[in-house]
């Protein structure tokens, strides 16, 4: 798609800059399987509540919506916006979608990116450790499947299944010249050109 054809959809949805989130008429990418990368790993503050997450973010590269992005932002946070313990819960399954999504991609998440002092070293922490280990940048597939939020109807749950995904192979070049003669010594009068 290009600028032009976007233009054209925004102008479709009647997006009125001074009323309107620009986050209005987003799309997220339907339920299905996808080859994607880690594009990357994320530790940042929400502007409205000053809140820190980590965020997983994801390019699909092939099919009908390569291109497109999915972010996930897991919760290590012990409690909730209103005070409320976090249930054990949702931080397990945090955890594990982490550690989930390192193996993946062929990275085993060390057990102190979990033990900072707050969530804040923890999102800090697995930021550092990815980058470090190398594997942004690697595939992997990931499989959307929605499910009804009966708390608000209009943004379904999203549910990720992660799965290793084949890495793309780079090819061995060898040097050509590597069983040339050495101690070879070239003079003016080999050259194919003039004095």
């Amino acid at each position: 798609m290009g600028l032009l054809e976007a233009l054209n959809k925004v102008k479709s949805e009647k997006y009125d800059p001074k009323k309107d989130d620009i986050s209005s008429g987003f799309q997220p990418i339907p339920d299905g399987t996808y080859t994607v990368t880690l594009s990357g790993v994320n530790h940042g503050v929400w502007k409205k509540s000053g809140t820190d997450f980590v965020r997983f973010s994801f390019d699909v590269v092939t099919g009908e919506q390569a291109g497109r992005q999915e972010h996930i932002t897991p919760i290590l946070a012990s409690k909730k916006s209103n005070g409320d313990p976090m249930p054990e819960s949702v931080l397990a399954r945090s955890i594990k979608m982490v550690q989930k999504i390192g193996a993946m991609v062929g990275f085993d998440v060390p057990d102190k990116v979990f033990m900072g002092a707050n969530e804040s070293e923890d999102y800090e922490m697995i930021q550092n450790e990815f980058r470090e280990a190398g594997v942004i940048g690697k595939l992997l597939k990931l499989t959307i499947k929605s499910s009804p939020n009966k708390k608000d109807p209009d943004n379904p749950w999203r549910n990720y299944k992660f799965e290793e995904a084949e890495q793309p192979t780079t090819a061995s070049v060898e040097d050509p010249f590597k069983d040339a003669a050495t101690g070879m010594e070239i003079t003016d009068d080999d050259l194919p050109f003039g004095k």
